[in-house]
């Protein structure tokens, strides 16, 4: 009888002690962030980086009931996330027994897993003490911004993945939640335009605020045509714009390195001109320069480039966040340069060699000093003086005196898609070498092509124009020390550039350790007068 009482009091004790609550992954306290599908036993996400938050009370350890093996992020109370991996189906515990205090305490889960092949979160049931509940949420979760795109926006090779991508790093710079809809080299081709609506809103998910997509840089390397990823990005943004979100911002990256730049472009302009006025082409090829300060490798940001990135985009994305939404924000003023002129070292960290300067003695007369390995090949160093030149114009500038140790250093006036190394370009310059000559690169990251030269040295005036149909350039020339003031035609070249480009004046010495020295005097630059407020160039230098 004695042991009987005592094995009863046992199983009393141990009953109280470990008697559990299991709480439904359709408790109505439970916020659901990002793609997630609801089954008849369990909830299930289905990208990367989806997560889910619940305020807990009263239980003193934590299990999660999972369907399948996956990988996550824990976090309590917003403290730093702890990683872990399951390998089997039972409960795993979160929080041993005895750990905390009544609370309340918020719960956070993540899917850390980047595999697209794996559903990442399957979530059965929360696991708690008896008299634990949760708690309803003491707010709506705050704007949601989902981030499209391959291994940058993913973070791959970053130090944490997608804990130090520039989503990331943006959403917390907001302080917004944030959604990943991204796989290891996505393509928008046979790729994203399918796979985005494989998994289609649930009554569980928020609506994002807001849509940020970076794409091009695979389907460049896949050697997709311009105009096949121009078509398949309008089908793409107008089924997301007819189907999903009406008014949400969409903001359109371009590539760091300007892969896909045109087509990005023109796809916004064309949606534009079909009557949306939410959405946005963002030009970053002037925000990370390429090179081991900023890149892990040949394709991956480090953490300064994802952080560099983060602190480039927060500003515009936040200027769509406001009641009525203020308007994109055009480049902040060079103090030292007059008008809307700005200026860029134009290359890779190894090749500008000694930094550029430039100096004004008025609106029309520059003095340029630039480094730089060369404007030639495949990718270009040099000092640049430029700005945003829409559509049909001209610029032209008066090459006063060119100083140069290398016969390859150049001086002349350029016109190039973007500010990437690798850009689309036409330049008509001066050069110890070649004297006056006109060069073109056709497309991102081809080899120049000497079109044309002839023999002369400074001072001579230059003139490029851009014809009205904007696939035709004319460059000409003029003799100042001749008698007559009449423009000489040096070439007419058929070249395809982006609607939207940069004109300026353009210096390489053509030897990174040393500088060559331009002076350029009655500069002009005329240009249509209309860009629209959603096709912006966003240097912030």
């Amino acid at each position: 009888m004695k042991l009987l009482h005592t094995l009863l009091l046992y199983y009393t004790f141990t009953t109280l002690v470990y008697a559990n609550k299991e709480i439904s992954f359709r408790d109505p306290n439970i916020q659901y962030i990002g793609r997630w599908h609801n089954t008849t036993k369990d909830i299930q996400s289905g990208w990367p980086g989806a997560y889910f938050k619940v305020t807990l009370q009263h239980t003193r350890f934590i299990k999660l009931q999972l369907g399948q093996p996956t990988s996550l992020a824990v976090t309590i109370n917003g403290q730093d996330y702890n990683f872990t991996n399951t390998s089997t189906t039972t409960p795993l515990d979160l929080v041993p027994q005895g750990l905390l205090d009544d609370g309340p305490h918020e719960l956070t889960v993540m899917a850390t897993s980047i595999d697209p092949s794996q559903v990442h979160i399957c979530l059965t049931t929360i696991i708690l003490d008896d008299s634990a509940s949760t708690v309803p949420p003491k707010k709506q979760v705050n704007p949601l911004v989902e981030f499209v795109g391959h291994d940058s926006t993913l973070g791959i090779e970053s130090t944490r993945t997608l804990f130090t991508s520039f989503a990331w790093v943006t959403s917390k710079i907001l302080g917004l939640e944030h959604t990943f809809v991204a796989y290891k080299n996505a393509t928008l081709i046979d790729g994203m335009d399918q796979k985005y609506f494989d998994w289609t809103l649930s009554e569980t998910e928020n609506i994002p605020w807001s849509v940020v997509v970076l794409l091009g840089a695979n389907d460049a390397a896949a050697s997709y045509s311009s105009n096949h990823y121009r078509e398949t990005l309008n089908a793409f943004l107008t089924k997301i714009r007819n189907t999903l979100y009406e008014t949400a911002p969409i903001f359109i990256l371009s590539e760091p390195l300007g892969d896909m730049f045109r087509p990005s472009q023109q796809s916004v302009l064309d949606m534009i001109h079909d009557g949306d006025q939410h959405i946005y082409f963002i030009d970053t090829t002037g925000w990370i320069r390429y090179g081991p300060n900023l890149y892990k490798d040949n394709l991956h940001l480090n953490d300064a480039g994802h952080e560099l990135l983060a602190k480039k985009l927060a500003p515009l994305l936040q200027t769509k966040l406001t009641h009525p939404r203020d308007p994109l924000p055009g480049p902040p003023p060079n103090p030292n340069l007059p008008g809307d002129w700005h200026t860029i070292d134009v290359g890779q960290e190894n090749r500008i060699g000694l930094p550029g300067t430039v100096s004004a003695d008025s609106a029309t007369t520059f003095t340029l000093w630039g480094s730089g390995a060369d404007i030639d090949n495949d990718r270009d160093a040099f000092r640049f003086v430029y700005q945003p030149f829409s559509s049909q114009g001209m610029i032209e500038a008066t090459v006063r005196s060119h100083s140069a140790f290398a016969k390859c250093a150049k001086a002349g006036i350029m016109i190039r898609e973007h500010l990437g190394h690798g850009s689309p370009l036409i330049m008509l310059g001066i050069s110890p070498a070649e004297g006056i000559f006109v060069q073109v690169r056709y497309d991102n990251f081809n080899i120049t092509k000497l079109i044309k030269k002839m023999r002369a040295s400074p001072p001579y005036r230059l003139r490029l124009i851009r014809h009205k149909d904007n696939d035709l350039f004319e460059a000409q020339i003029q003799n100042v020390d001749s008698m007559l003031e009449t423009w000489e035609s040096l070439a007419t070249i058929p070249l395809v550039l982006a609607r939207d480009v940069y004109a300026g004046l353009a210096v390489t010495s053509c030897d990174t350790s040393v500088v060559s020295v331009a002076k350029f005097t009655e500069v002009a630059l005329y240009h249509s007068s209309f860009t629209a407020e959603n096709v912006r160039f966003i240097d912030q230098q």
